[in-house]
């Protein structure tokens, strides 16, 4: 059996259950399906126990998302995830983010600053920003990669502690220089939890 087909047979044993871009966006993230593997819709759909239509579907979410890169063939191959570009990613996050703030009047930051869910937090100040393509890309980081870190991170304490401290920092008035350093550290955690995430994936896989 070649390599395509037995990584296809891993997802068709793993992911059981989910809609097609669940479980590619988790099969790419955690590296269940691996960079430079080059695959058709076809076997995906194969691979997946379901149509083409979804998988279509899917893949032009993810693409999007930047997930994916769809070759000149059609073929297509997950994104590479290197610790330097998943550190940017977050990084890209706390930048929009910093940016959002420092437009909010002091009553929303007041509002901002007294939530204790990260999700609440990121979504209350995602739905402050004007810009069509920033608030999408805030999304992604938001609805996607936050809330795999938190359900699958062995960290989630220290993940809760800088959020925190991030917390105190949106105060009124806003502080950048202080609000700039603490997303540092929030996104420093985010990010080297999701490369231990891959890490400890493909540590667990290798015979």
């Amino acid at each position: 059996m070649d390599t395509i087909s037995l990584i296809m047979l891993e997802l068709r044993k793993k992911y059981k259950s989910g809609s097609a871009l669940e479980i590619l966006q988790e099969a790419i993230l955690t590296g269940d399906l691996p960079e430079g593997i080059i695959i058709t819709q076809n076997e995906l759909a194969l691979s997946l126990g379901t149509s083409r239509m979804p998988v279509r579907e899917a893949l032009i979410s993810l693409e999007y998302q930047g997930f994916i890169e769809r070759m000149p063939s059609q073929h297509i191959k997950a994104a590479t995830f290197t610790d330097e570009y998943i550190r940017s990613l977050f990084a890209d996050m706390a930048t929009l983010e910093v940016e959002a703030l420092k437009s909010l009047p002091d009553g929303e930051l007041e509002a901002l600053s007294s939530c204790r869910s990260q999700m609440d937090f990121h979504r209350a100040l995602r739905r402050n920003i004007y810009a069509p393509l920033r608030r999408k890309m805030l999304e992604t980081f938001t609805e996607i990669y936050l809330p795999f870190v938190l359900e699958h991170s062995e960290n989630v304490k220290q993940i809760d502690l800088v959020f925190m401290n991030l917390l105190q920092a949106v105060k009124a008035p806003l502080d950048i220089d202080v609000t700039r350093a603490a997303y540092a550290v929030y996104s420093e955690v985010l990010s080297g939890s999701l490369i231990r995430i891959r890490k400890g994936r493909k540590s667990h896989a290798e015979p």
